[in-house]
């Protein structure tokens, strides 16, 4: 019935993790495990953020917005010409 949206949902959704899973094992996310455990214990101060906006955030926004116009896309389409 409605099975090839949700297969497309599914692919949507694996396609984006694997993709933002590529990208981190790329830039370096995982590279250093053993300090990751004492972030919590460092004292630091917050600092501001920087007013650059790294070509990072706009591929995030980018996959963001691809994702909910495919939902609205899929949904428009189940509901008005199935």
């Amino acid at each position: 019935m409605y099975y090839p949206f949700f297969l497309a949902y599914i692919l949507t959704g694996l396609i984006i993790g694997i993709t933002v899973f590529v990208w981190a094992l790329k830039t370096g996310q995982f590279s250093d495990q053993q300090r990751a455990r004492f972030l919590a214990l460092e004292e630091t101060t917050p600092q501001a953020p920087s007013a650059k906006v790294g070509r990072d955030l706009y591929c995030v926004l980018y996959l963001g917005f691809a994702a909910v116009a495919a939902s609205f896309v899929l949904v428009g389409y189940a509901l008005f010409f199935r």
